[in-house]
């Protein structure tokens, strides 16, 4: 082989070189570039998700059971024909409270069996005028960081605006891990006697905070007359305004 060959050859060795190692530079570079903005993404969403969480609302409701009237002498029914109820509500987060919606339903309607120990003439009582309506909160009031407010609530008639279609009659997780009906846990109890729970009504609650994310509460009545906390929800998807919107 002589020398001009030699040359060349080596000449191309050192090109194909240079060639691979600008390849394998631009490569590195493409990816710390790709890692920066990785990790810059993470950074912005840590910076974000710690914003949201310093203007987070929660409402907890805070007033007496006896703010939701329940028929006299038969206290395990609601008592449509008594003035709608109010109920106070505190927010312990660390944003204000906007936007504030609340309905309150009546539990679900359960069969009684035949051989059940409930008497047979046990008739269900969370109708009003034989069609099921609720009470609803429907205003624009604000509760600040650490204050409170009495939500007043208004019958909603059957053929009223407020009412909501079956298929739009829960809050649901962002994740779609946890549903929450609007109704409380169906009712009479399926086995007298088990342990089990009568609850009274539900209350759902959904507010939104500065940055216009939502939130909602979930709480139930229990007989005797005790709150029980059911959810708090955070980012929601859809709040009762967007449901009521897609019910029409």
């Amino acid at each position: 082989m002589d020398l001009t060959m030699v040359l060349t050859a080596l000449s191309a060795f050192g090109a194909a070189a240079a060639a691979l190692a600008a390849a394998w530079q631009a490569y590195e570079t493409r990816k710390q570039a790709s890692e920066s903005k990785s990790q810059g993404d993470i950074a912005r969403k840590q910076f974000l998700q710690a914003r949201y969480d310093d203007a987070r609302p929660v409402l907890l409701i805070v007033s007496d059971s006896q703010s939701i009237p329940l028929q006299q002498g038969n206290e395990r029914y609601l008592d449509w024909d008594h003035h709608p109820p109010m109920i106070k509500v505190h927010n312990v987060g660390k944003g204000p409270a906007l936007h504030i919606r609340s309905v309150i339903y009546g539990p679900e309607i359960q069969s009684v069996p035949a051989s059940s120990a409930l008497p047979s003439v046990v008739t269900w009582k969370h109708f009003k005028d034989e069609k099921e309506g609720h009470w609803y909160h429907w205003t624009t009031n604000v509760v600040s960081e650490g204050g409170d407010m009495e939500l007043e609530y208004v019958f909603a008639h059957p053929s009223g605006p407020n009412n909501f279609s079956a298929a739009n009659m829960h809050l649901e997780a962002k994740d779609h891990t946890q549903t929450y009906h609007f109704k409380a846990p169906a009712q009479p109890l399926s086995r007298p006697g088990s342990g089990e729970l009568w609850h009274l009504c539900r209350v759902a609650i959904t507010y939104q905070d500065i940055f216009h994310r939502k939130h909602a509460s979930v709480y139930d009545l229990v007989f005797p007359r005790q709150w029980q906390a059911v959810a708090l929800l955070d980012d929601i998807e859809n709040d009762l305004d967007d449901l009521l919107e897609q019910s029409h």
